[in-house]
């Protein structure tokens, strides 16, 4: 096949999986286990610059009173606003194709259909991917690959706490118990420094039962979480607040739930359908049913406000499906997948927080 037909072959699968993306977009990734990817990634926002940057006010200046007609006027000014910083991360993945493969499937359906394959194939690995990478975060100060997790913003707190401000600091998967600390986005945070900064922790103790919904009714009236317009339907552009957790929590909970219900009977799927609390969901996330003793601890469940905590992706490399000839193989042709991301919070404070058995 001469250089014309080989560009030719390459711009007709490069524009059928193409069509197969807007058909199929990968981030709304159509598979009941990834409920949480398509929840989190709705919310994603694209920009663009060398670094993602925030500015937070932490405290108050105190500039508000109450005061006499005559009383001369107080003004506090105060440098409370603190900035804090991170850099991209880059994932990739990709598909191949065989000229030979070409012509023996010469029938357009039979090309869509073994493309469509490809892309379904290509796309999942991506997302296996990322989802891990959204719950394990970074494994050192020298991992350059990882972007933050969901847990660098709203971490580990304190052993034992029932409930409050004290994840001061992010934990490295780094395997220790619990990870190594870091300062989340560079920016210092203690019960003493950038308090503000710090997010909710509790510390279930592995106890499943109505101790944790006495904890989880702190955390939901502390955090103000409001369930989704038609919360029975569970659509997800209606989703701005959300509990993520293993299959064990929500086994537990149904069970709890039916039990304490003289009427199970007749609402069964009110039980054991998808839980919710105080009409916001229980969502599960599978990866989370292994314990990370780093990062996580045992049968975590986080609660997460999608309008704060959210990925955001450098424009032009959202999901990007870029083509090129196999420099290795000259009969086969490779489409390659890219998306440059980071996680990002805006506010840990009011973002969600962290329910889970402390690591010991």
């Amino acid at each position: 096949m001469d250089s014309i037909q080989y560009s030719q072959a390459l711009d007709l699968s490069f524009a059928t999986v193409q069509d197969i993306r807007r058909k199929k977009p990968p981030l709304t990734y159509a598979y009941s286990t990834y409920q949480f990817w398509n929840y989190f990634v709705r919310n994603g926002i694209q920009t663009v610059g060398d670094e993602l940057e925030g500015h937070l006010t932490l405290g108050s200046e105190g500039n508000a009173r109450h005061s006499g007609w005559w009383d001369a006027d107080t003004t506090v000014k105060k440098n409370i606003n603190q900035r804090y910083r991170l850099n991209w991360r880059h994932a990739e993945s990709s598909m191949a194709w065989n000229l030979i493969e070409l012509s023996i499937n010469a029938k357009p359906a039979r090309i869509y259909n073994i493309w469509e394959q490809q892309y379904n194939a290509c796309i999942r690995d991506m997302v296996d991917e990322m989802f891990v990478a959204m719950l394990t975060g970074p494994s050192s100060a020298n991992d350059t690959h990882s972007p933050y997790s969901v847990f660098s913003w709203l971490p580990l707190g304190t052993d034992g706490s029932t409930g409050g401000w004290t994840g001061y600091s992010g934990n490295y998967n780094d395997g220790s118990t619990p990870g190594t600390e870091f300062d989340r986005g560079g920016l210092s945070c203690s019960a003493s420094v950038n308090s503000d900064f710090a997010g909710w922790f509790a510390d279930h103790g592995g106890n499943l039962d109505d101790s944790l919904l006495t904890i989880m009714n702190d955390f939901h009236m502390t955090m103000n979480f409001q369930p989704p317009i038609v919360p029975e339907k569970l659509p997800v552009d209606k989703v701005n607040c959300a509990y993520y957790t293993t299959k064990n929590v929500i086994k537990k909970l149904n069970s709890f739930y039916a039990m304490s219900d003289d009427n199970m009977g007749y609402n069964r799927n009110s039980h054991y359908g998808t839980p919710s609390f105080y009409g916001v969901p229980l969502v599960w996330a599978g990866p989370l049913d292994t314990a990370n003793t780093s990062v996580y601890g045992t049968d975590p469940i986080v609660g997460i406000n999608h309008n704060l905590l959210y990925p955001v992706m450098l424009r032009d490399w959202n999901f990007r499906i870029d083509k090129r000839p196999d420099k290795d193989r000259h009969t086969v042709m490779t489409l390659f997948v890219d998306t440059v991301y980071q996680i990002w919070c805006e506010n840990p404070r009011h973002a969600g927080g962290l329910i889970t058995q402390y690591p010991s």
